[in-house]
């Protein structure tokens, strides 16, 4: 496959390309900007067809099949010995019409096949839209590994102890000042609620950032992070700390963000199904249960049980893009 075409990524869309072609997409996705951004108005096209409701998923009912065609039976035998009376001889086939029953019939195996059907196309599409979001989320990590490059310690982007960037959400301005990440929409999870209104999203540069204040910065750090959670780095000696890259595996960089609605504090992002998690390495895993093995530490809160700066170097704290990493005043201990 030398470039993907629209077929391409509509099958990558609903999780219908082999394995082969679904990770050559995702090469040249990472490469090329404008394929990114023709995935991201296929997405939306997808979207406007009006199944943006994500379906329950679920098994259809024991039995279904087999109460169905008994139905069709006890159905159909009376229509036809009603006929064979009222018709004269030779004339049945010529003067046989939809009848009541007929329709009721139809109706119930529209209905059969539609209980088997429709799960499964609502099932393909939250697929779908979970491999999207991994696929933007890698594009963040990506930037965030850049950007770690950048600096002496090799630290990761994220909010300082005070003032306009001490949320969590600095993450994206940081990114995008640096043309680390050029498509402010990949900070926005196709299956939120934010995704029906991405052309009102932006992402402020750093420097309108810290000329606002009030209401209009309160506004900014709201939503200037999207629909995700970013590490919030950690306490050393009463200071805030920025994590180093270390490429550890388990180590939580970014993920679907918190939601304080939501059981555990888990995100919504995905109709509380799961989460999209970005790990120090660059992986992205979803995530259905957050008290299973698959994760070694509360992504969402500190040891502690807090919403604040991690405990330690391993201690990895997620906060929405509001969340601010130092809830109390530092103190200098009188020095």
């Amino acid at each position: 496959m030398s470039s993907p075409s629209r077929e391409h990524l509509l099958g990558y869309l609903l999780g219908a390309l082999e394995r082969t072609e679904h990770e050559q997409v995702e090469l040249e996705l990472d490469q090329d900007p404008m394929l990114r951004a023709e995935l991201q108005r296929l997405e939306r096209c997808v979207i406007r067809l009006g199944l943006e409701d994500q379906p329950r998923s679920f098994d259809p009912p024991m039995g279904l099949a087999a109460r169905t065609c008994e139905y069709v039976s006890l159905q159909s035998r009376p229509a036809v010995e009603r006929r064979s009376v009222l018709s004269p001889a030779g004339h049945s086939e010529a003067r046989r019409r939809f009848t009541w029953s007929d329709l009721v019939v139809a109706a119930a195996v529209l209905v059969a096949a539609a209980s088997l059907f429709f799960p499964a196309i609502g099932y393909s599409r939250i697929q779908a839209q979970i491999a999207t979001c991994q696929n933007q989320m890698r594009l963040v990590g990506r930037g965030m590994h850049d950007f770690s490059d950048l600096q002496p310690d090799h630290s990761f982007p994220g909010p300082e102890a005070s003032g306009n960037r001490s949320v969590a959400g600095v993450v994206a301005p940081l990114l995008v000042s640096h043309q680390l990440v050029r498509d402010p929409q990949v900070f926005i999870c196709p299956a939120s609620n934010a995704a029906r209104q991405t052309k009102a999203f932006r992402v402020p540069d750093l420097k309108e950032l810290d000329r606002a204040s009030g209401m209009a910065l309160a506004a900014l750090q709201e939503v200037m992070g999207g629909d995700y959670g970013y590490n919030m780095g950690y306490t050393r000696d009463g200071q805030l700390v920025r994590p180093c890259n270390l490429r550890r595996g388990h180590y939580v960089l970014a993920a679907d963000a918190p939601s304080d609605a939501q059981p555990g504090r888990v995100s919504a992002n995905h109709r509380g199904r799961g989460q999209n998690v970005l790990y120090e390495d660059g992986h992205v895993q979803f995530i259905v249960r957050l008290d299973g093995s698959d994760l070694t530490d509360d992504p969402f809160h500190n040891r502690d049980g807090r919403v604040a700066a991690g405990l330690d170097c391993d201690d990895a704290v997620l906060g929405a893009s509001a969340y601010r990493p130092m809830p109390l005043t530092l103190i200098s201990d009188g020095k």
